[in-house]
């Protein structure tokens, strides 16, 4: 019995300091990653009360992007369009400049009625312009598809859209 006890504790012990050499090596796995320089999310009805229209007349818009330090991006963008169809897209490219973030990537599935988008690069402009109701709105821009211009370029955008009902977060 006390040699059982002996070889159950040393079973333990092992079992012990291999569970922590695993966190070990997984800590300097996930530490080397890459650090991430700005988050941008965005999540609300689309462009509605831009245009005097109830909140969600025009689907939905959400964002979830992450810039890192090593120059790549990741994430996903949505634009579920009024009349149909909408985008959905993977993010390559994030560029952050104070309030404002350009997106682009590329659509992996959706159009609008019989034309298919899928493949075709996108840009999008968002603005966060606080939290506060005493500041203005933020803001967002319709999706440009088809133009192969990455967002590292950040092209000035013709029109943006208030969302108050809506949320941009730029950090």
């Amino acid at each position: 019995m006390p040699d059982s006890r002996k070889h159950l504790a040393t079973f333990a012990s092992a079992l012990v300091i291999a569970a922590v050499m695993t966190l070990m090596v997984a800590s300097s796995v996930v530490a080397k990653g890459p650090t991430v320089a700005h988050r941008v999310s965005v999540g609300g009805p689309d462009a509605c009360t831009a245009l005097d229209f109830r909140p969600g007349c025009d689907g939905n818009y959400s964002l979830v992007a992450t810039q890192y330090t090593d120059g790549t991006a990741s994430g996903q963008y949505t634009d579920r369009f009024s009349r149909g169809g909408g985008i959905i897209g993977v993010v390559d490219c994030v560029r952050v400049v104070g309030n404002q973030a350009w997106v682009s990537g590329w659509i992996t599935t959706g159009g609008i009625g019989d034309d298919d988008f899928t493949g075709l690069p996108f840009t999008t402009l968002v603005v966060d312009n606080g939290t506060s109701a005493n500041q203005p709105p933020d803001q967002i821009s319709s999706s440009h598809t088809g133009d192969p211009t990455p967002c590292s370029e950040m092209v000035a955008w013709d029109n943006l859209f208030d969302i108050p009902e809506g949320q941009v977060t730029v950090k």
